[in-house]
């Protein structure tokens, strides 16, 4: 009998959605579900995924069976647990199993080949051409080599002939990342330490400390030239270290451990008690800003620690928020680990090793943190558990918070999800007992929550000083400022101004790309889209009827700033948005410099109501919320009242009351109303009666299939043929709600057009199965978003 595995090719083709089967040879004997091996595919070598394997006599297929060349690892890359995972992605979110299982893979390109040829001297006839142009002692060319001594015919006739032999050799597409160390050997000789005074002191350095790594001996003044001359002379010598990556995101002060409140007593102790009990329970800790939800979390890791097993840290984005890590780095030490987007592939795949080697239990990280090898898992802790950054916005285009759930009931332990303000349909599961609710109503000291005022745009009074800001945020940024206190100021707008206007004919200066406005950035003086990132001079006039009548209006935060820093010229301020943060680190730096006291002001997107707890912060300034209020999205509300929240969360932290300005235009929208009183009891009360009486979530399951392509007609005419199959596979059911094909808010975007169709339903899946089998999930040009946002 053979062993034949039914394989998988790791190649992102939708023609490819399917297994195929290999014989596992006898020197191959260890590979089971999970591996990763190399195998011959339509002419190729390829990687491949095993999920299973089977006993059979291949003499009696019907079909040739080729052998499994090799392994990619010398480990089993997929657990049982990520296997299962990677199915249920496939078939919730309707990707190809390819597609789910990459999601797991640090390096998405699989292996690399490099082809060659060999020659075989053998077989070349003695008075072949050959001969005369290679030398013998060559054995092997290159694809260059080959073109430039032989026509395509010659080619092909030397092949064919054996005279040269195709060759493949393989390796892995990533590794782990190597440090380059110095460490010292033989002593300087006396006589010659009077002319080598920088190497002797380095020689003292490195016997003082032993090896070091190249970069630290950078960091203490010593450069590569002194380090190359001591070694060259015998003294030093360098070598290779695999790179600890654990500590790469930073730090941000040591922390000192908290003594609990009785509100996070009681939190840890039911949380630990789910631990004990080694099951599936899903835990909603809501507790208000500066509640102490960290410490529970250190705690609840402490008890997943104790029991032998992993605990894993969702965060939201893990740049905005560092502090939280750098707690449970100074907590854990060595124990824990990062994964994040700002990481190299070498250093998570190191970071991945860590965590199949069993050195690190405790594992930190956004949404990508979801698909490390867990041995054990025995908590899922999902920080911001409503933040939109979880839900992935390409295929397959999973939501981290939903998929973290699932994966606790594989691992068989509890989840908690943390927010001061919930989503509705997480508080909807509490509110009907599908999951257990968990509240923390106090500040660890005891501090109130900060004083929100409204002030109506709409009113000239409020208004004198700057039609950007009303004067009672000025008068309290100012009283901040004077006072030794920070201040956080939002607008979820980046660029200075957002629209380019001609005040003659009416032009609007769009993207050529996308159907959205072009935005100034003054620090560039350029136009940029923010959609594709395409760039332009500024117009010295209209296109259209050459007029040089342009009109800037609408702001971003680099208008704020400038008109800031004319209006409280006492302040020191920092911009935190994605034109300021392109650099790595350059987040963290931002956030430490406003921390430590070099800034006093920062003006930011909503990267700056992302969990910061920045001691000093005093007044916060809400402006432009009416924006996210009226976006075209049945979230629209939920997303207003949790950023209002959020950014009034920031101040007055410490033991002093904070004070929030909102501005809006709508000062009675029951929004803003339950928002500045902080009351998300009356937020959820009225949201969810909106939600029931329109149909969408938590009463209604929605389904997004867009069609996209370059020709406007051609997608049309593909939507309109996806709602044609729609209607006809539902026509006898009345429980689903389909929308005819609409275009998108933003129809085009990089030269693609995009019109969708949104589905609802109490149950979709029984269509999401004739989906599966249909041309929709076959098809090129077609998206498909389960819960989409």
């Amino acid at each position: 009998m053979d062993t034949l595995a039914e394989v998988i090719i790791n190649r992102p083709s939708k023609h490819l959605n399917r297994t195929f089967s290999y014989r596992i040879p006898e020197k191959l004997s260890f590979l089971c579900e999970g591996w990763r091996c190399i195998v011959p595919f339509s002419g190729r070598t390829e990687e491949a995924i095993i999920l299973s394997t089977r006993e059979e006599d291949i003499s009696r297929l019907t079909y040739s069976v080729k052998d499994i060349q090799g392994a990619v690892d010398t480990f089993r890359y997929f657990t049982p647990e990520m296997l299962k995972t990677a199915w249920w992605i496939s078939s919730y979110y309707l990707c190809t199993l390819i597609d789910a299982l990459r999601l797991f893979l640090i390096d998405k390109k699989g292996i690399k080949t490099k082809v060659y040829y060999s020659l075989c001297w053998d077989k070349i006839p003695k008075d072949h051409p050959l001969r005369g142009l290679i030398d013998e002692s060559v054995e092997m060319l290159t694809e260059e080599d080959c073109l430039l001594l032989f026509t395509g015919s010659e080619f092909a006739k030397a092949l064919s002939n054996g005279y040269i032999a195709r060759r493949e050799s393989v390796k892995a597409s990533h590794r782990e990342p190597l440090e380059r160390w110095i460490a010292p050997t033989l002593p300087i000789p006396e006589e010659e330490t009077a002319r080598k005074k920088k190497q002797v002191f380095l020689y003292a350095f490195l016997t003082e400390h032993g090896s070091v790594p190249v970069k630290e001996g950078k960091k203490q003044g010593f450069s590569m030239e002194v380090m190359r001359s001591l070694v060259q002379g015998g003294h030093a010598r360098f070598f290779y270290k695999k790179k600890d990556t654990y500590s790469l995101i930073g730090d941000s002060g040591q922390l000192s451990h908290k003594e609990l409140t009785e509100e996070q007593k009681k939190a840890c102790e039911q949380i630990i008690q789910a631990e004990k009990e080694k099951k599936f329970q899903g835990i909603l800790l809501k507790g208000v800003t500066g509640s102490g939800k960290t410490e529970v979390y250190v705690r609840a890791a402490d008890q997943a620690l104790a029991m032998g097993g992993m605990a894993l840290i969702l965060v939201p984005e893990i740049a905005l928020t560092v502090q939280m890590v750098s707690y449970f780095a100074h907590h854990f030490g060595d124990d824990v680990v990062f994964i994040h987007s700002q990481l190299s592939k070498g250093e998570r795949y190191n970071n991945r090793m860590r965590v199949e080697r069993g050195e690190s239990h405790v594992i930190i990280g956004s949404r990508s943190a979801l698909f490390m090898p867990f041995r054990n898992l025995r908590l899922i802790v999902v920080d911001e558990e409503y933040d939109s950054s979880y839900k992935q916005d390409e295929t397959p285009r999973y939501n981290g918070c939903d998929l973290a759930k699932v994966m606790a009931v594989t691992y068989q332990c509890p989840i908690v999800l943390g927010a001061a303000t919930p989503s509705v349909n997480t508080y909807y599961a509490a509110k009907t007992n599908r999951i257990s609710l968990i509240t923390m109503n106090k500040r660890v000291f005891e501090t109130p929550l900060p004083e929100v005022s409204i002030v109506d745009m709409k009113q000239p009074q409020a208004l004198v000083q700057s039609p950007l800001f009303c004067d009672a945020l000025l008068h309290l940024l100012k009283k901040t400022v004077n006072g030794g206190k920070k201040a956080i100021v939002f607008l979820n707008r980046r660029g200075y101004a957002t629209t380019l206007m001609c005040t003659h004919c009416g032009y609007v200066f769009k993207c050529p790309h996308c159907e959205v406005s072009l935005v100034y950035h003054k620090d560039r003086q350029r136009l940029q889209c923010h959609y594709c990132e395409s760039s332009y001079p500024l117009p010295q006039e209209c296109p259209k009827c050459h007029s040089q009548k342009i009109l800037y209006s609408g702001s971003g935060t680099q208008k704020l700033v400038e008109n800031l820093c004319t209006l409280v010229p006492q302040a020191c301020i920092a911009r935190l948005d994605l034109d300021s943060t392109r650099n790595k680190n350059s987040a963290r730096d931002i956030l430490d410099d406003f921390r430590n006291g070099k800034y006093n002001i920062l003006v930011g997107t909503q990267m700056v109501a992302k969990g910061h707890d920045i001691p000093g912060v005093q007044a916060v300034g809400v402006v432009g919320i009416d924006m996210i209020l009226n976006l075209p999205t049945y979230l629209a509300s939920e997303h207003a009242f949790m950023l209002i929240t959020q950014c009034a969360g920031r101040s007055g932290r410490d033991r002093e009351q904070g004070h929030v300005i909102l501005q809006t235009y709508t000062p009675e929208n029951f929004v803003i109303q339950a928002a500045a009183r902080q009351d998300y009891e009356a937020f959820y009360t009225q949201e969810i009666q909106f939600r029931k009486l329109l149909g969408y979530p938590p009463f209604m399951k929605l389904l997004k299939i867009s069609c996209f392509g370059k020709e406007y007609r051609a997608v049309s005419e593909k939507a309109a043929r996806v709602y044609a199959w729609l209607r006809q596979e539902t026509r006898q059911a009345d429980s689903f709600q389909i929308t005819p094909p609409y275009d998108e808010a933003i129809k085009k975007k990089r030269d693609t057009y995009y019109i969708s169709i949104l589905i609802k339903g109490e149950n979709l899946a029984p269509l999401k199965q004739k989906i599966r089998q249909s041309f929709i999930l076959q098809e090129n040009g077609i998206i498909i978003d389960v819960d989409p946002l």
